[in-house]
C-alpha cells in the first residue's frame, strides 16, 4: 500500500462539511458532492478554502471552470424531458464571476481595497467623478438614483451642477466588486451554479418564449438568445435570469409530477442566487423576481409566492428609479426601453394582486412620471409579442387601480363610492368600446388566449365592483343593472375557462386567473338559489363547469387546491345554507299533490323572490332564514358533469347577456300573475325530470 506523504495530505481537496467533522473526504477522487455528503443528502458540499493569516478579504469561489457529477438524488437531479431520472453526464459549472446584461468582469476601481475603504470613498467618488453628466450608464457603470428633492444626495447634486441636472434623476457611478455586494458567496450551494443538459434548456426556453413571454414580455428574447447561443464567456446570459426563465418554461411544458419537480429545482437555484445577491445588475434582479411570481411555494401568501416576489421586484425597481422618467439621463437606449416595459408590467401585476387579496397597492401612479408604452419598447422581445394586448391590459389596470383606491377607501361616503362607480363604469365602457378587433371577446373553440385573459380580468373586476356587500345590514336599494352585470360577467368567465380547458391553454394563465375563477364561482353559487327552477338549473350547470375548470387550474397552481377543496367540502357552509331540508321538500310535494294547478313557486318561496323584482336581493346574503327553497337549489351530485349534459348556450353573447339572464325578466312577470298561465308542471313532475336524489349526504351543494 502506497504511503501518503504529509505534503500530499496538505494538498488534498476536502469539502467544508468533512473538514468540520474531521473525517476523510473523497471529493478529490469523485468530485463534489463527496460520498459523505451524498449519503447524508446534503446540498451544501463545497471545497474548503483555508484562510490566509492577516487577510481581511472574504473568500471568493474559484474563477476556473470545473466539472462535477450530477447528484443521483431525484430531489436535486435534473431529469431528461419528462423522465424524472438522474443523468450521469457531467454538468459544466460556469465561472462564478459571470453576471447578466453585460457584466463581464469582477474588477472594480478599488479591487485591492477592503470593504471599509470602499464604503469611505463611495460618496466622494460619486460626486467627484469626471464627466459626471455625460458619462453613459452602460455595462461598465453602476446606476445611482438620487431620489426626490427631499433627499440629501439630490440636494448635493443640484448644488454642484446647477440647473443642468434639474430634470435628471439617474446618474452613473463606479462598479463595486462582487465580493462587496454578495452576501457570503462562499456558502453558495454548488447546485445553484449547475446547468441542466442543453436539450432540456433548449426545450424550456422555447416553451417560455412561445407561451409566456408574448403576453408577459419581461425578457428581451433577441438579446437573451443571442447571448445564450454565442457561448461567449465574456458576455454570458445571467444565470439568475436563466433559472427564473426555466421556472416559467417548466410551468408551461411538463405534466405532473414532473412539473412540480422541475419548477422546484429551478426555483431553489434561483432563490439561492437571490439570497447571496449573486446578480450584480439589479435591473436583471427585478426581471427575475417578476418571473418567480409564476411559482407557488407552499400555502404562504404573504412572505412567499407572488405577493412576496412582486414586492421585492417593486422595491428594487423603485430603488433604481424605474418609476421616474429616464429619458433625460445617460442610460443606454436599450435599458430605457426595457425599464419602461418592465415598470408597466410591475404595475399590472401589482393591480391584479391587489384585486385578488384586497391589499394596498405598492405602486401609486401619481408618484410616477414614466411615459406610456411605445411599440419600440418591444422591438427586442420577439416577433410573437402581443404588443396591443400589453397596451390594453395596462389601460385596463389603470382604470381598475383608480376604482380600487376610491371605492374601497377607508374614509369615503356612500355617495362618493357610487359616484366613483359610475365614473368607473364609464371608463370601462369606453375602454371596451375602443378595444381592437383582435382582442374583442369571441367565445369560440379558437378563442385567443391573450384576448381571453384580458376579458377574464375585465369581467372579474366588474363582479368585484358591482356585487352587493353581505355585511351591511342596511344598504340602499341597489340597481337592477348591478345584478345583471354580475350575472353576465360570471357567465362570461365560466365560458372562457371552459374554452381554455378544451384547448389545454390553462397553462398560459398567470396566478391572477385563480381570483377570476374564484370570483365567478362565488357569483354562480348565489345564482343557484334562484326560485325559478329554469334559472337555477342553468346556474347549477355553469357552476359545475366552473368547478371542472378550477380542478384543471389547480393542476398548475397548487394554491388553487384550497379553493377547490373549499367549494367541494366546506361543512360549515353546507350546514348553514342548506335550506330547505328534506322535510321542506316533503311538505312542498304534499302541497303540490293537493293543488295540481298550483305553481312551482308558491308560499314561502315567493317571499324570497318578490322584493320589487330585484334579483340582487337574491344574490345578497340577506335572504331570510325562514324562506324555503327546493332542495335542488342547494344540492348537487358529486359526480362530474357528463359530456352529454346540455349546457345553456350563451345565445346573447354578442350583447354580453347570458340566456338565463333574459329568462329571468320573463319569470318575474309570471310570478306576479295569479292566474293559471305560465308554468303548469307540478313540483313533483319537475323533480322527476330534472332533480336526482344525491347518493350521500356530503353531496349537497353549499351556497353563500
Amino acid at each position: 500500500m502506497q504511503r501518503i506523504t504529509r505534503a500530499q495530505v496538505a494538498s488534498r481537496r476536502t469539502c467544508t462539511v468533512c473538514h468540520q467533522r474531521k473525517v476523510r473526504c473523497d471529493a478529490q477522487e469523485v468530485g463534489f458532492p463527496c460520498s459523505n455528503c451524498q449519503n447524508a443528502s446534503r446540498r451544501d458540499c463545497q471545497m474548503h478554502q483555508k484562510r490566509k493569516r492577516g487577510s481581511a478579504r472574504l473568500p471568493t469561489p474559484s474563477p476556473v471552470p470545473y466539472y462535477t457529477r450530477t447528484l443521483a438524488n431525484p430531489r436535486t437531479a435534473i431529469p431528461e424531458a419528462h423522465t424524472p431520472s438522474s443523468s450521469d453526464s457531467p454538468v459544466l459549472v460556469p465561472k462564478v464571476e459571470t453576471g447578466g446584461s453585460g457584466a463581464t468582469r469582477d474588477e472594480g476601481p478599488n479591487d485591492g481595497d477592503d470593504v471599509e475603504y470602499v464604503y469611505r470613498r463611495q460618496l466622494m467618488e460619486f460626486i467627484d467623478q469626471p464627466q459626471f453628466i455625460d458619462r453613459p450608464i452602460d455595462k461598465d457603470a453602476r446606476l445611482t438614483y438620487i431620489g426626490t428633492d427631499v433627499s440629501n444626495l439630490s440636494f448635493l447634486v443640484r448644488e454642484q451642477f446647477g440647473s443642468t441636472t434639474s430634470s435628471v434623476y439617474h446618474f452613473p457611478t463606479n462598479r463595486i466588486p462582487r465580493r462587496h455586494t454578495c452576501h457570503d458567496p462562499g456558502r453558495l450551494p454548488v447546485e445553484a451554479v449547475q446547468l441542466p443538459p442543453k436539450p432540456v434548456v433548449d426545450r424550456l426556453l422555447e416553451a417560455y418564449f412561445t407561451h409566456a413571454n408574448p403576453g408577459f414580455p419581461v425578457v428581451d428574447e433577441t438579446l437573451f438568445m443571442d447571448q445564450y447561443r454565442a457561448k461567449d464567456p465574456e458576455d454570458p446570459p445571467s444565470l439568475l435570469l436563466l433559472h427564473s426563465i426555466l421556472v416559467v418554461g417548466a410551468h408551461v411544458t411538463y405534466d405532473e409530477p414532473d412539473r412540480t419537480l422541475m419548477k422546484t429545482i429551478f426555483f431553489r437555484r434561483a432563490k439561492s442566487l437571490f439570497d447571496v445577491r449573486f446578480e450584480r445588475n439589479r435591473d436583471t434582479a427585478v426581471q427575475a423576481a417578476l418571473l418567480l411570481t409564476w411559482h407557488a411555494d407552499g400555502p404562504e401568501d404573504v412572505a412567499a409566492n407572488a405577493w412576496f416576489w412582486l414586492g421585492l421586484a417593486v422595491r428594487t425597481a423603485m430603488g433604481l428609479g424605474m418609476h421616474r422618467n429616464a429619458e433625460n439621463s445617460t442610460l443606454v437606449p436599450h435599458n430605457k426601453k426595457m425599464w419602461r416595459r418592465v415598470w408597466w408590467l410591475l404595475f399590472q401585476c401589482d393591480v391584479l394582486l391587489s384585486l385578488q387579496y384586497g391589499r394596498p397597492q405598492s405602486i401609486h401612479l401619481e408618484e410616477s412620471d414614466v411615459q406610456k408604452l411605445k411599440p419600440s419598447d418591444f422591438q427586442d422581445c420577439g416577433a410573437s409579442t402581443r404588443i396591443e394586448y400589453v397596451f390594453q391590459m395596462t389601460e385596463l389596470c389603470v382604470v381598475i387601480s383608480e376604482a380600487l383606491r376610491e371605492r374601497f377607501r377607508l374614509k369615503s361616503t356612500h355617495q362618493s363610492k357610487q359616484a366613483m362607480l359610475l365614473k368607473t363604469d364609464e371608463a370601462l365602457a369606453n375602454w371596451s368600446l375602443h378595444l381592437p378587433h383582435s382582442l374583442q371577446l369571441r367565445v369560440t373553440p379558437t378563442i385567443d388566449t391573450w384576448a381571453a385573459n384580458l376579458q377574464l380580468v375585465y369581467n372579474a373586476a366588474l363582479i368585484l365592483l358591482h356585487r352587493a356587500q353581505p355585511y351591511r345590514l342596511k344598504i340602499p336599494r341597489t340597481h337592477r343593472e348591478d345584478s345583471d352585470i354580475c350575472i353576465t360577467a360570471a357567465a362570461t368567465i365560466q365560458s372562457i375557462f371552459q374554452c381554455l380547458c378544451d384547448r389545454n391553454e390553462i397553462k398560459c394563465l398567470w396566478t391572477s386567473s385563480i381570483n377570476c375563477l374564484f370570483t365567478a364561482l362565488i357569483q354562480l353559487s348565489t345564482e343557484v338559489r334562484f326560485s325559478n327552477p329554469v334559472l337555477a338549473i342553468s346556474a347549477l350547470r355553469r357552476y359545475d363547469s366552473a368547478l371542472l375548470s378550477l380542478r384543471e387550474l389547480a393542476r398548475y397552481w397548487p394554491n388553487a387546491q384550497s379553493i377547490l377543496h373549499f367549494f367541494e367540502n366546506s361543512v360549515r357552509l353546507q350546514e348553514s345554507h342548506r335550506t330547505p331540508t328534506q322535510a321542506n321538500c316533503a311538505n312542498l310535494d304534499a302541497q303540490q299533490d293537493s293543488d295540481p294547478n298550483s305553481r312551482i313557486r308558491s308560499g314561502p318561496v315567493r317571499d324570497t323572490l318578490d322584493h320589487d323584482n330585484d334579483p340582487q336581493t337574491l344574490i345578497s346574503s340577506e335572504v331570510p332564514k325562514e324562506a324555503s327553497r327546493p332542495s335542488f337549489l342547494t344540492a348537487r351530485s358529486s359526480e362530474p358533469r357528463s359530456e352529454n349534459t346540455p349546457m345553456v348556450e350563451n345565445g346573447s353573447q354578442a350583447t354580453g347577456t347570458p340566456a338565463f339572464a333574459s329568462q329571468q325578466q320573463n319569470s318575474t312577470a309570471a310570478d306576479q300573475d295569479n292566474s293559471g298561465e305560465g308554468i303548469e308542471s307540478s313540483w313533483h313532475e319537475w323533480r322527476q325530470a330534472y332533480w336526482q336524489q344525491p347518493e350521500f349526504e356530503d353531496d349537497f351543494l353549499f351556497t353563500f
